[in-house]
């Protein structure tokens, strides 16, 4: 059994199932985090598509076997840029806090957030800064129509000298796979690049025009640096921030 810091002392006394009942526990089927514990593990997942920003954040014990992400006791919270996070309990029994907030990624700068952790007399905040600035697709346009037998070029600006940018084009449909698979690619951020002749794949056994979408995406992974209260966390914890743009086409036979 997973010891369980923050709750009553009787509450540490009786099993999980009885745990569950007591005021300072949260779920019978799964421990509760305390964000005020030593060398919990905090991943974010933040993503920017130039009108929100999307954060999604595990909390987790290095030394859980089981692997899932936590649920925070009651007097834990998490809030990103000023805005609290709401728990969502996935399938798998693992649970994530999610914020939605407005787009941050500027072009030609850092993304930065604040996270801030609150537990009971505890507090502390944290910050992310990351090389992930914002872009626009410049080619194609939206709407176009780009036969698979022909290279198309793709563009966007600004570009990122020395950097890379993820490049995915899949279907944009729903129920029938017009193409075999979705076609990614790591490119050179250098502002232009070129999809050849035939690297998207009919899917189907009579060739069909379909809708599909590209989309663009850099990615960058930074620590969560201290910057007020004693920080507490697993060194190894991170956030991973993804700014990406994307636009229909139709690909055609």
């Amino acid at each position: 059994m997973v010891a369980l810091p923050r709750c009553a002392s009787s509450c540490r006394l009786l099993a999980l199932a009885a745990c569950a009942w007591l005021p300072a526990c949260d779920d019978a089927d799964a421990s509760c985090a305390a964000l005020a514990d030593e060398g919990l593990l905090i991943t974010a997942y933040i993503d920017h598509d130039g009108k929100q920003a999307r954060t999604e954040i595990e909390v987790k014990r290095v030394d859980d076997d089981a692997g899932l992400s936590l649920a925070l006791c009651k007097r834990s919270s998490i809030s990103v840029d000023g805005t609290a996070a709401t728990r969502v309990r996935r399938p798998s029994g693992s649970y994530v806090y999610k914020v939605d907030g407005v787009d941050k990624a500027k072009e030609g700068g850092a993304v930065k957030h604040e996270l801030r952790l609150v537990d009971d007399d505890y507090a502390a905040t944290y910050l992310v800064s990351v090389e992930a600035p914002a872009f626009e697709i410049t080619a194609p346009k939206a709407g176009a129509k780009l036969p698979r037998t022909q290279a198309f070029d793709v563009a966007w600006t600004p570009a990122r000298p020395e950097a890379t940018i993820l490049a995915r084009i899949d279907d944009a449909i729903d129920g029938v796979a017009c193409l075999a698979e979705p076609f990614e690619l790591e490119l050179p951020d250098e502002g232009a690049a070129q999809v050849a002749q035939g690297q998207l794949k009919t899917g189907l056994t009579r060739p069909e025009p379909c809708s599909a979408t590209l989309r663009l995406s850099r990615v960058a992974t930074g620590a969560l640096e201290p910057a007020s209260g004693a920080s507490r966390l697993h060194a190894d914890s991170r956030a991973s921030v993804a700014t990406w743009r994307s636009l229909k086409f139709t690909s055609d036979p």
